[in-house]
């Protein structure tokens, strides 16, 4: 098989060096930037991914580890206080370090690189079996193709930026502080032996009041001073000293990438040309090495079975890669929603924040962060457990028997109420995702009043039911939980799962309990199934809700 790849970064690499190795294939990687040309500083490994990679490219892990730094430990420091976790595994490698061994390994193979060389996908298609996109985020190939690939991009508000720091900190460093325009967070990690990455977000807000700098406004290449500065005097005492490192350093926003389809005709894409995840799960770079060698398998099996099977091959590229990538977005979009609302967070004691960082992609709940540190509880703090250790109140349907302590929830038809004289709390179920606001506050209040009458005495409050986890639907619900606790005396907003795939569902619930409790003020109670207890636990000791009730089914 005659294979093009356009984009020589690390997926671009390894298809070419996997797809020599596996077979007698021709395969030409063409890249208009030169070969040691790139931004960037560290790129990190989860201990899951480098399992992964080992198993495709041995080499290319052994590699990475002999030129990189490897560490166990999460650290948060905030207000001169610092607290750590331990048993997490992660490595990291200086990006051009990774870049120039994958290089090696893949001329090695016969690949035939070609630097400094534009290339147009549709022209390479006249000359080639099958061309892939690897041209990243900004990949030019996806924007030729986006209504053949249904592709959509969606540019954040906050700001980042990377750096690197003349100094090798010994764990993946979390920074807060306050930077006198707002809230700014650093995600900070070492590379070599005396480097780290040192990444800084700030919000729209903070940015705009900083007066700084638009960097997708200067060229290639250049670096912001002021924000360099700016980013080492709010960290000098975290720094001691060290000076930040600049590389096309300067303040960016992010893209989200993603596309109904990954391929179309012999055109496939594979990394950030068509998806991407937020660098605060650090899974980018990670996502580009797997999906390159599932699809370098995929296109040798196809090569064997004949010319036909390429459709074939390239329908099943994509349908093993997908729910993996989406499972990586979805936490990745979760993690990224802590960052630009650092906010939110802003109150929180440094061991609960802690925890609140440790499972914000909504796939770590307490008891196996406490599996997995047995003292983070003791050096946060906080008597933490990994369950409820008292009984956990149930929300039960009107007419059910219910316990002392339950949750009665009424629905929002507008029907007379029996008297509730017993109840502790009533809640009604609202519909928040959308229709004319005045509609959705009258209709609200007065079946709140309803309860509030048929139960004198209970507490009384809504229930809302967790969106799609997407940032347009999560904030239209609190909007409007938020305009309701302002109209009428709210006491409990309680946030339950919805109807869509279970771990959407744990990651938007997540989400819309954290933003409501932060926007409103209001007590919310975060609403599970009995199996998920230690995931509704695990919110609640990280403030992110204040109550606990599971469900009767």
């Amino acid at each position: 098989m005659r294979v093009a790849c356009v984009g020589a970064g690390p997926g671009g690499l390894m298809l070419a060096l996997l797809l020599r190795r596996l077979g007698d294939h021709e395969v030409d990687v063409f890249e208009r930037s030169p070969a040691d040309a790139t931004f960037g500083f560290g790129v990190v490994f989860s201990r899951l991914s480098l399992a992964r990679l080992r198993q495709a490219a041995p080499d290319v892990v052994a590699a990475l580890l002999d030129q990189g730094a490897r560490w166990e430990d999460v650290e948060v420091r905030r207000d001169g206080h610092a607290v750590r976790s331990s048993g997490h595994g992660f490595a990291a490698v200086e990006r051009r370090a990774l870049l120039l061994s994958l290089q090696k390994l893949a001329r090695e193979s016969g690949a035939r690189l070609h630097y400094r060389t534009e290339a147009d996908a549709t022209d390479l298609l006249e000359r080639y079996d099958v061309v892939v996109a690897a041209d990243g985020a900004g990949s030019r190939t996806r924007a030729a193709r986006s209504q053949e690939w249904g592709a959509r991009q969606v540019t954040g508000e906050s700001r980042y930026a990377w750096f690197g720091v003349e100094r090798a900190f010994d764990a993946m460093t979390f920074l807060f502080a306050d930077g006198g325009h707002g809230p700014v967070g650093a995600h900070v990690y070492p590379y070599t032996r005396d480097k780290s990455t040192f990444l800084v977000e700030i919000s729209a807000e903070t940015f705009r009041a900083g007066g700084f700098v638009d960097g997708h406004t200067q060229p290639p290449g250049w670096n912001d001073e002021q924000a360099m500065e700016y980013c080492a005097k709010v960290f000098a005492a975290d720094l001691e000293g060290a000076r930040l490192i600049g590389n096309g350093s300067r303040w960016l926003t992010f893209s989200h990438v993603d596309a109904d389809r990954w391929s179309h005709g012999r055109l496939v894409g594979i990394g950030d040309a068509v998806h991407t995840a937020h660098f605060s799960v650090g899974s980018g770079t990670t996502m580009a090495l797997e999906d390159a060698t599932e699809l370098a398998r995929r296109l040798h099996d196809a090569a064997a079975s004949g010319p036909d099977a390429l459709e074939e091959a390239l329908v099943a590229y994509e349908k093993a890669r997908r729910p993996i990538v989406a499972g990586i977005q979805r936490a990745a979009w979760a993690s990224r929603r802590m960052w630009e609302r650092q906010e939110d967070h802003a109150d929180l004691d440094v061991g609960t924040l802690m925890l609140r960082l440790l499972s914000r992609s909504g796939q770590s709940p307490a008891d196996l962060l406490l599996r997995l540190d047995k003292g983070l509880a003791e050096r946060c703090g906080h008597a933490w457990t990994p369950k409820p250790t008292a009984p956990v109140p149930a929300l039960v349907s009107v007419g059910e028997p219910a316990e002392p302590g339950d949750a009665v929830l009424v629905g929002a038809v507008d029907e007379p109420l029996a008297p509730m004289r017993d109840a502790d709390t009533v809640v009604v179920e609202v519909d928040a995702t959308g229709g004319p606001l005045d509609a959705f506050l009258s209709g609200a209040t007065a079946r709140l009043r309803q309860a509030r009458a048929a139960a004198p005495g209970a507490r009384v409050g809504v229930l809302v039911r967790a969106t799609a986890p997407a940032e347009e639907p999560v904030a239209t619900a609190v909007a409007r939980v938020a305009a309701l606790v302002r109209a009428e005396t709210v006491d409990v907003v309680a946030v339950a799962p919805g109807e869509g795939d279970a771990a959407d569902n744990r990651a938007a619930q997540m989400a819309l309990s954290e933003r409501v409790r932060a926007v409103t003020g209001a007590r919310t109670a975060y609403v599970c199934p009995p199996a998920e207890l230690s995931q509704g636990w695990t919110h609640v000791q990280s403030a992110r809700a204040d109550l606990l009730w599971t469900t009767t089914a």
